[in-house]
């Protein structure tokens, strides 16, 4: 990656073309020198909520058929200077009105209810009464609360609603107030005027919507205005995120892959840009961009990446493989129940399905990942944590006994356990050792392997009593043999060798706890074994006698598996990433530090 300079001239038609030009381009990373702010960023940022409002509210015809006379007329807005405004402001009026409408209906709706439970009612009589003094107030009471006010001469019980009294008052006080209780207001329109309202706002509403359905044919319009707009805005934001000089010329610092430099200079000589390309300073190596090429199967672990803001420094290792194939393995021992990861697939492909089986990289994920759960509940013997499921002959002749959830060997289980993340440790440290194989330090590497093996003993015989073999000691004498020697060349060598013997015992004492640590896998895998297994017993334990006992057997399965599954899901999250992120990162030295490279591209702003 190098850095660049870019200078343009300043005046308002040239900048937005040249801009869009370098955009166009879409390699280059610009790092703004200060924020972006001007009046006309804010107002194209305004238009671009309008549009998208606009092109939302037409998104609710898609589905539906117009039905307008043939003599019908509307403006062809493609062939109107600034028709995507027009159209939106037209779409969004008939929006607005279209709500108008909904609360009139709603409102009169109200009224016609009011006058099926109380009775039809002249408004004008009401209003003349209460000129006069004399006053008309409604209550709903309970039985209780109207025997507290049955000797009263002054209210009369007119009728029943939904176990309620209704009650009238009578009283010349305007103030008064029965037993505190809240009134219920009159309607605001009389029956026969409301339903005649209603009628003819229904009839509005359907003018509307036939309104709507023929705008809905021209949503490429606001579309192709929204694009528009995005340009604008992202111009706009590159322009003012660079400084001027001398109020002629606007310059940006940015970066850009070396692959691309010759494609750059070309456009730039094209368009009389002045540029400097040159190698970053070191104390600007923090601001580099990464750009990672992921092999495309790793890929799929991108989104998980991207949930937790995972980037590697500039100058750190690109991790995504190992992350998708542990991540993948992780993740089918933490749930491990392949009932549960067929409902994942299932619903994985419904949704996919409802997507039109779109290209996105999110489905590859859950589906692998739903495989992985399959694969690993199929040798454990576990389908939505019943055993007697794992007895039928054909899922019997697939389980690995000494795996298996029920009647396996727990101490064959917790020792893979450490296993894996001794070489997924062992891996971190390979890949460092790669990295500097032209550098004495991958021999420290090399020694890191060794204590790391050394450490998977000593933890099978504290944790487990595995007696260890004497090789164990060997590997720690060597391992930190090589580690003292190796690890800080270009300085001192006994100065050096002092500060990595120094460093030793608490980096040893980490590993420990790094492999303790994947006993994780083991323990949260057994709890949605044992949750799923207790849920059973709670459901189906007694037996099914009646039908509402089969009736709620049903919803504690459903939603006792429902919950397991959320959780399960959960656990992955934390410790299926917490493996990759903290234990494996750290050996590989790793502390995501970066920032993505995101070139500035307008082929990639239409939404």
């Amino acid at each position: 990656m190098k850095k660049l300079m870019l200078f343009m001239p300043d005046s308002a038609d040239d900048i937005d073309a040249e801009l869009t030009a370098l955009g166009q381009l879409g390699v280059i990373h610009i790092s703004p020198l200060q924020p972006a702010k001007d009046e006309s960023i804010e107002r194209v940022e305004a238009r671009i909520k309008q549009l998208h409002k606009a092109i939302a509210v037409l998104n609710r015809y898609d589905e539906e058929q117009k039905s307008v006379a043939e003599d019908d007329e509307i403006t062809d807005y493609s062939k109107l200077e600034r028709g995507a405004v027009f159209l939106m402001e037209k779409v969004l009026d008939a929006e607005n009105h279209r709500q108008e409408l909904e609360n009139i209906k709603r409102n009169l709706a109200i009224d016609i209810e009011w006058a099926e439970n109380w009775g039809n009612i002249t408004l004008k009589d009401i209003n003349e009464l209460n000129e006069k003094g004399i006053w008309i107030k409604l209550y709903l009471l309970e039985d209780k609360e109207l025997k507290k006010v049955s000797d009263r001469n002054d209210i009369q019980v007119v009728g029943k609603l939904n176990d309620l009294n209704q009650v009238i008052l009578l009283t010349k006080d305007a103030d008064e107030k029965l037993l505190e209780l809240e009134e219920l207001p009159f309607p605001q329109s009389e029956l026969a005027n409301a339903k005649e309202i209603l009628n003819a706002t229904n009839k509005d509403l359907e003018r509307n919507r036939q309104l709507l359905l023929q705008l809905h044919a021209q949503k490429a319009v606001l579309q192709n205005g929204l694009n528009e707009r995005l340009r604008r805005f992202d111009v706009r934001n590159v322009q003012f995120g660079g400084l001027t000089v001398n109020k002629h010329v606007r310059f940006w610092k940015g970066f850009i892959p070396v692959e691309h430099i010759d494609k750059f200079i070309e456009t730039a000589d094209e368009h009389h840009w002045g540029y400097v390309i040159e190698d970053p300073l070191p104390e600007e190596m923090e601001e580099v961009p990464t750009l990672v090429r992921t092999p495309k199967w790793a890929q799929r672990v991108q989104p998980v990446m991207d949930f937790m803001g995972l980037v590697p420094g500039y100058k750190e290792m690109d991790v995504s493989r190992v992350f998708m194939v542990f991540f993948t393995f992780f993740t089918g021992i933490l749930v491990g129940d392949a009932g549960y990861g067929l409902v994942f697939l299932l619903i994985t492909f419904w949704v996919h399905r409802k997507k039109k089986f779109a290209k996105q990289i999110e489905f590859g994920l859950i589906y692998t990942l739903s495989a992985s759960i399959m694969f690993w509940g199929v040798l454990t013997g576990t389908y939505f944590g019943s055993e007697a499921i794992a007895e039928f002959p054909i899922l019997r002749s697939l389980k690995v006994e000494s795996l298996a959830s029920f009647g396996g060997d727990n101490l064959i289980v917790q020792k893979i356990m450490f296993l894996i993340g001794a070489v997924h440790l062992t891996v971190g440290h390979l890949q460092v050792a790669w990295k500097f194989n032209y550098s004495v330090r991958a021999i420290a590497q090399l020694g890191w392997v060794a204590i790391i093996w050394g450490l998977y003993l000593i933890v099978n015989q504290m944790v487990l009593g595995i007696e260890a073999p004497a090789i164990m000691l060997w590997l720690f004498v060597g391992g930190a043999l090589l580690v003292a020697l190796f690890s800080k060349p270009g300085t001192s060598f006994f100065k050096g060798m002092l500060t990595s013997i120094g460093n030793l015992p608490l980096s040893i004492i980490n590993g420990f706890s790094d492999i303790i640590s994947y006993i994780r896998l083991y323990a949260v895998g057994l709890s949605t074994v044992l949750m799923a297994a207790s849920f059973n017993q709670m459901a189906i334990g007694d037996g099914i006698t009646t039908v509402v006992s089969g009736i709620g057997a049903v919803l504690v399965l459903i939603l006792g598996h429902g919950l397991n599954m959320i959780l399960a899901a959960m656990a992955v999250l934390v410790h299926g990433v917490r493996l990759n992120m903290l234990e494996y990162a750290g050996h590989a030295e790793v502390e995501f530090s970066g920032n993505e490279y995101k070139p500035f591209n307008l082929k990639d702003n239409k939404q």
